[in-house]
């Protein structure tokens, strides 16, 4: 037989409840947890349902204002009857016209008076004329051929002048050729210069052509009878004599 209380702790039993199992105890955590599982998958599940618009009420109609100019009102004058009236203006009587002035008469012009007559004016007395001046003769024109100008003359034996001497170089090589000069003649018949204007294609040839020109003697160019510079040509031949 026991007394109602535990062994162990000495704490009396309640003999009406009864402890749960572990077994019991899972099945309720099971359960519980099946019930938000099925309220989730409903909530999950279901069709939702959008609040239908609400439908605006429409406004009352617009209302138009016309805005008008009021017209404005003619014053009547008003009457005081017993008002003074003032006195009424007379009329200002005419004044008189003038009396024409009497037109004043035009006086007698007076007589011109006699001028009397311009005394004559003596005669200058004449002067001898002075002997007319001899008028003096025109310069004479000079005569055109006194301008007249005559080119420098070049000439080889009209003028007495050397032949020129034939290169030795040149004769050796059978050099042949015309060569060409233009020669400024000094007023006392000298060469102041002398230019190729056409070469004979050989330099040896040229040059004794040149040097040889240089020692003539020429006939200066004149104006009338004045000799003055000028320009004279001469062709100077190199032939290998036979």
């Amino acid at each position: 037989m026991t007394d109602g209380s535990d062994k162990h702790s000495g704490k009396p039993i309640n003999p009406g409840r009864r402890s749960l199992t572990k077994f019991e105890i899972g099945g309720i955590v099971v359960l519980s947890a099946l019930v938000h599982f099925g309220l989730w998958w409903l909530y999950k599940h279901s069709p939702i349902q959008h609040p239908k618009p609400m439908k605006l009420q429409q406004g009352p109609p617009p209302i138009q204002v016309t805005l008008t100019k009021p017209q404005p009102v003619e014053k009547v004058p008003v009457i005081d009857t017993h008002a003074v009236m003032p006195p009424k203006k007379k009329k200002p009587k005419p004044k008189p016209k003038p009396k024409p002035r009497p037109k004043p008469q035009p006086k007698p012009e007076p007589k011109p008076k006699p001028q009397p007559k311009p005394e004559p004016k003596p005669e200058p007395k004449s002067q001898p004329k002075p002997d007319p001046k001899p008028e003096p003769k025109p310069a004479p024109k000079p005569s055109p051929s006194s301008n007249k100008i005559t080119p420098a003359v070049s000439g080889l034996q009209s003028l007495g002048n050397p032949p020129p001497h034939y290169p030795s170089r040149a004769l050796r090589r059978h050099e042949e050729g015309n060569v060409k000069l233009k020669i400024l003649v000094e007023p006392n018949g000298t060469a102041g210069s002398v230019t190729v204007i056409k070469s004979s294609g050989y330099s040896d040839l040229d040059n004794a052509a040149v040097e040889t020109v240089k020692k003539w003697r020429f006939k200066p160019a004149k104006r009338g009878n004045t000799p003055i510079r000028g320009y004279a040509l001469q062709t100077i031949s190199f032939n290998i004599p036979d």
